[in-house]
């Protein structure tokens, strides 16, 4: 009987382990916003337009666009704006990995 608990406590350690393990990746991965601005993410899909312009230009010429909502800055084509379009928050867009990317919502 003896057995049958350790090799049961065994298994929920190495669970527990992994579930330490995913927790450590999610917070590894989380978007730190910069008011609404971030280093690291994008959005899904929704593209409106894109144009090629240094990052720092990127949200206030999403601003200007109408119908933008939101937008990521990528260093494609030595830096491309792309603006975006539709309802969105924050919590919809997904970390990158890339901390050269920016993404925000206007």
């Amino acid at each position: 009987m003896m057995a049958g608990r350790i090799s049961s406590l065994k298994v929920l350690l190495v669970f527990a382990g992994l579930l330490c393990a995913v927790s450590t990746q999610a917070e590894a991965r989380r978007i730190r916003w910069n008011g609404n601005w971030a280093f690291g993410c994008d959005f899904y899909n929704r593209d409106l337009k894109n144009e090629r312009m240094p990052g720092e230009q990127c949200g206030g010429a999403c601003a200007r666009t109408h119908r933008c909502t939101h937008f990521a800055w990528t260093r494609y084509n030595g830096g491309t704006c792309w603006m975006k379009f539709g309802s969105v928050t924050k919590s919809d867009a997904f970390s990158t990995g890339d901390n050269t990317m920016v993404c925000g919502v206007v």
